[in-house]
């Protein structure tokens, strides 16, 4: 017995051969299995037996063909999946199936659906497609006599714009969120989750604007008021959880726009209680103590530098100084024996500190002042006290002077967007703006799995496709 696969473009096939041998004839069975794109099955069984009689070769050969499914949930996926095409939802939007019903009194060939992605996943069979859509208990969907094409029942007639089919929506329309956003959450999984709950419409995953990722909740369209508000009523008496354990929180639609509506006018802010409130401001005070405990390492990582660069024998101090003395002033004094000293002195303080740029320097400058003057210091008409800093003095001076620059120096640092980068105020502006891209969402009775339902093509081959519209 051997086995043989047979390569296909789109069908996978599996053929087996046995033979047995006896004294006066062979015969040879031959069983293939086909798997085609829709997830059905063919299998095909072909007996073939020579016979060897009076000297004559006799052959014979029999074939018999059975056909299956291997998703027992197939019916199930097809009648959601045309009922979502032919729903409120759908047809206001769907400008290619509103311009198909308007051919023949709303009826629309299963050749035309059958050329929709969705569909095609599951079957393009015309029968599987009649048999499946014979059990569905909705009342939406009428089947001509001929069993070649459907229409949306006469009794359930569209609503006759955008805004009827919102009012229509409004109160049996959920929103519930708290599903984990992560990329195997997808409209099927969506769509068994709530069918636990009773009928629905259906589902429409919100995602992310840019990334287009569920970002965790979603619409749940179901067929009247009441029944929303007795999902709701359900979820408050037990909480509703997701399959992983996540807990949901549901509200209707409505609720959430005007909660939505208060936020914004909260400046962005969740109108919440006062437990939110309370959270807020300790999520706001974690944030300070976090951001001041990065500025005081920041701090002590830039007084720890400093202290290692501590010049010895470099700081000369003054005392005796006039209101009117500036640190120009004193300046005038030191710049023509050293380079640009530091002055640590404000206008109206009595005493200032000459710090100098090279170490063991102080003592050389100072007498060189001293003997420019005349052995003495005169700054504002007034003669001012000099000495050179030494010892312990010139440590603790050293470790304050360090303190107060590696303090100003953060805070300067921070002002201006860290160090310097144009990253704060007065910096490069971003200037990208959204372009007009409006927000799309993934629709449950016709969204794709793993994208948006509005981008998929119809990519009918017979009838002519509308530009930017989709019924997949």
């Amino acid at each position: 017995m051997t086995d043989t696969v047979v390569p296909a473009t789109s069908d996978k096939t599996v053929s087996s051969t046995e033979t047995v041998a006896n004294d006066d004839s062979v015969t040879t069975v031959t069983k293939s299995k086909t798997i085609h794109p829709d997830h059905s099955v063919t299998v095909t069984t072909t007996v073939d037996k020579t016979e060897q009689k009076n000297g004559d070769h006799i052959v014979t050969s029999v074939t018999q063909t059975t056909s299956l499914s291997l998703d027992p949930n197939v019916d199930k996926k097809i009648i959601r999946q045309i009922e979502y095409y032919l729903s409120d939802v759908n047809m206001v939007r769907d400008k290619f199936l509103k311009n198909e019903i308007t051919k023949d009194e709303g009826w629309i060939p299963l050749s035309v659906l059958t050329t929709f992605k969705r569909l095609q996943s599951l079957t393009t069979d015309f029968n599987t497609i009649i048999s499946a859509l014979k059990k569905s208990v909705s009342g939406l969907i009428q089947i001509d006599e001929t069993q070649n094409k459907i229409r949306r029942h006469p009794e359930r007639p569209l609503p006759s714009s955008q805004a009827e089919l919102e009012l229509s929506l409004r109160n049996r329309t959920v929103f519930v969120k708290g599903f984990p956003k992560t990329t195997d959450i997808n409209i099927d999984k969506l769509l068994h989750f709530f069918e636990k709950f009773g009928s629905i419409e259906s589902v429409q995953m919100k995602k992310q604007f840019k990334s287009k990722d569920f970002n965790g909740a979603a619409f749940v369209v179901f067929p009247t008021d009441d029944n929303a508000r007795e999902f709701i009523q359900k979820s408050k008496e037990t909480p509703i959880v997701y399959d992983d354990g996540s807990a949901l929180e549901c509200s209707l639609q409505d609720d959430f726009y005007k909660k939505k509506a208060l936020d914004s006018a909260n400046g962005g802010r969740p109108a919440d209680d006062d437990d939110a409130k309370e959270k807020r401001a300790n999520d706001k005070q974690g944030r300070k103590e976090k951001r001041k405990e990065e500025l005081d390492k920041k701090t002590s990582e830039h007084l720890e530098k400093l202290n290692n660069e501590n010049l010895t024998g470099a700081v000369i101090h003054l005392a005796g100084m006039t209101p009117n003395v500036t640190r120009e002033l004193i300046k005038e004094k030191f710049n023509p024996f050293t380079k640009m000293p530091w002055i640590d002195f404000n206008k109206g303080d009595a005493e200032a500190w000459v710090r100098l740029n090279e170490a063991d320097t102080a003592k050389t400058v100072l007498e060189k002042v001293l003997a420019a003057g005349q052995g003495k210091l005169v700054i504002d008409g007034k003669e001012v006290i000099s000495r050179l800093v030494e010892g312990e003095e010139e440590v603790e001076f050293w470790k304050e002077a360090n303190e107060k620059r590696a303090a100003e120096r953060i805070k300067k640092s921070e002002r201006f967007g860290g160090g310097g980068k144009r990253g704060g105020r007065g910096g490069k502006r971003n200037n990208n703006r959204r372009g007009g891209q409006k927000r799309k969402r993934d629709h449950g009775r016709g969204g794709d799995s793993d994208s948006n339902d509005e981008d998929e093509s119809t990519e009918s081959k017979s009838p002519k496709k509308v530009k930017g519209v989709t019924a997949d």
